[in-house]
């Protein structure tokens, strides 16, 4: 039963998210020094539900993520203004050695949809793995402290540039993709390197 509640709110966040305009949600300000806002209509959303997940690690299982994934251009606005929530969730992720905030999946639904180069978006090289096999990126991130500054430059990066769909190649739609229906993301488009 409480399942299909989920299911029935999943969807309704879903249709209301449909009604928003979300082209206008981000003031974009290319053209002058002021920074770029987010400019949210609606703070009910899916990304709310992210805390009742009850996804461990985040799998196929983590349905709301999923969902939000889904919705692609649309919740890029949201998710944005969500990378400095650190309201805890139940997802745990070995590279953290603990449980995702909200931000923390935000950040990986973004991954997800749009392509967010994190050495373009920071100006900071993050080639390295750790021992365990975890980007050091996650260092910065997971570092609670870092994630208003992230949260400004990626919003930046968003706003000033364009972005393409792309389907995604055979050997890139994993099991998650596929049971989601998932066909493509963003690719950021290079304007100095068309």
């Amino acid at each position: 039963m409480m399942r299909v509640i989920l299911i029935i709110l999943i969807l309704f966040q879903a249709i209301c998210l449909s009604c928003i305009n979300t082209d206008s949600m981000i003031e974009n300000k290319k053209n002058n020094d002021q920074e770029p806002k987010i400019v949210l209509q609606n703070e009910d959303s899916l990304i709310s539900l992210l805390t009742t997940m009850q996804a461990d690690p985040l799998n196929c299982k983590a349905d709301i993520y999923w969902t939000i994934v889904k919705r692609g251009k649309a919740l890029i606005p949201l998710l944005i203004e969500h990378l400095t929530d650190t309201t805890l969730t139940n997802v745990y992720d070995r590279c953290k050695n603990g449980k995702l905030n909200v931000g923390e999946i935000s950040y990986f639904a973004l991954q997800e949809i749009a392509e967010f180069p994190s050495y373009i978006v920071t100006n900071i090289q993050f080639d390295v793995f750790d021992n365990n096999d975890c980007w050091i990126f996650f260092d910065y991130f997971f570092n609670n402290s870092n994630k208003k500054e992230y949260q400004k430059m990626v919003l930046n990066f968003y706003s000033k540039n364009e972005f393409i769909f792309s389907k995604f190649e055979k050997n890139e739609m994993n099991e998650c993709r596929k049971q989601y229906k998932i066909d493509g993301k963003l690719k950021w488009k290079n304007l100095d390197n068309p």
